[in-house]
This record gives structure tokens, sequence and C-alpha cells, in this order.
């Protein structure tokens, strides 16, 4: 039987607070990783925690944003076991078609979903690499970086950017055994995603082949893959985890 085994790893988790992120913890928990999540509030999660694992997940304030508190507080979660795992996960969705979206909803999404993105990565690999060992990037993107979203246009560009920097990455640090790879969620009920009212989710469930939103946890089964052993000779790939949605779209 083939096992994920993550035992002796730590695994951090931006945007680890809820949804995709905090699904996403629960995955590496139970697969025996000592686990950090990371959000703008300092409190921690509400946990439901798999059986067995609450005491491998805590929580640490980080605002992504900032580059210099993000490269502080790398330094010191991975000042006692090293970094062996990076999950980035924060994200901002609100809606506006261009002409729709003002200065300060274009500088929220860049300032999330682009520069804490970069910042995030740079810091994870910073100290993945410092280990000598390898390790594992995963981005959460969206498939909307990859095909239009009809009235969410920072969003779009915001995403769309990850695409190609997650190839670009990957060429630059694969030969040191660092995967880095992104992960596209299709429409997956989570907190971000109720700005949507039940007639629209209905109305998006029936442009998806497979008739369904996704649950956060299903898109931490696809990041769990690309954090593990399994996914050893995967690098620089945008995995599309959407029900078949973008199947039937030109990329």
């Amino acid at each position: 039987m083939i096992t994920i085994d993550l035992r002796g790893k730590t695994a951090a988790v931006v945007g680890g607070r809820s949804g995709i992120g905090l699904a996403t913890a629960y995955r590496l928990a139970e697969a025996g990783a000592r686990v950090v999540t990371l959000s703008r509030r300092a409190d921690a999660p509400k946990l439901e925690c798999p059986p067995g694992t609450a005491e491998r997940i805590i929580h640490m304030q980080l605002d992504i944003t900032n580059s210099a508190e993000t490269a502080k507080v790398f330094a010191e979660l991975a000042s006692s076991n090293g970094l062996d795992i990076a999950v980035h996960s924060a994200g901002v969705l609100a809606p506006g078609s261009a002409l729709d979206t003002e200065d300060e909803l274009w500088r929220r999404h860049m300032a999330t979903n682009a520069d804490g993105l970069f910042f995030g990565t740079r810091e994870s690999l910073r100290h993945i690499r410092a280990g000598g060992r390898g390790g594992k990037v995963v981005i959460v993107g969206s498939v909307s970086g990859q095909v239009g979203n009809p009235g969410f246009a920072a969003y779009c560009a915001s995403k769309g950017l990850l695409v190609n920097l997650t190839r670009q990455m990957a060429l630059d640090y694969a030969s040191e055994g660092i995967n880095i790879n992104s992960i596209l969620p299709g429409f997956t009920n989570t907190e971000m995603t109720s700005i949507y009212d039940s007639g629209t989710k209905e109305a998006i469930a029936d442009t998806i082949p497979a008739k369904a939103w996704a649950t956060p946890e299903q898109i931490a089964n696809a990041v769990l893959f690309l954090c593990s052993p399994l996914a050893d000779y995967v690098h620089g790939v945008n995995l599309a985890v959407d029900g078949g949605y973008l199947a039937g779209r030109p990329a």
C-alpha cells in the first residue's frame, strides 16, 4: 500500500487560517508533518483537527504583503527545524470589470495575490534551499489565471502571473531537488467565494463537467500529492483541479 509519510518535515501554509489553506494544513498534519499556519490575524484558526494532529499545528501571524515582516517570520519559523514544504494559499477575490476597478481595488489584489505571493515564495525558497535537502513549494492559484472570468479583472490578472512564475522558478531550482508547482482550483466552496449567491453558484455548476463545486478538501488532496515524495519528478506544473472546467477551454 502506498502511503504519504511526511514525519520529520516542517511545512508552512500561508493563508492557512481558512478554506483551502486550512484544509491543506489538516492534510499535511495527517501525513505527519509539523505545520505552521500563517495569516494576517493573530488568533489561531478554529481547529477541528483530525484525530491526533492538533499538537502538530501551530499558528503565527504574518502580513504577507510586508516584505520585511515576511522575511522575519519565515526566518523565525525555520530557525529550529528548517523548512521542507511551503504552500502559498493567501488570496483576495473581489468583483470588478476593468472600468469598475478603482486603483485601491487593483492594488489590494496585487498586494496579496502578486507581491505577497512573491515575498512568501522567495523566503520559503531561501530557507528550503539553505537546508540542502530539497523540498516542495506549492502555489495555490486559480483557473481564472488560465481563462478569463467575466467581471473579475484584477483577480484574473493577479492569478495569471503566477502561472508563468511557477514555470520560471522551476527552471531555476529543479536541479537542487526543489519542486515548485501550482494548483489551479476551479470553483470551490470557501468563505472567499461566498460573494456568489446560490443562483449564480448553480449556474456556474452547470458549466462544470462534474456539475459541482469543489470542496476545500478535494483541492487539499492535490496539494498533498505535490508536497509528497510521490511528486519528486514533477516540476513547473500548473495542475488544474477543477472538475473538468478547463478541459473544453483553450488555454
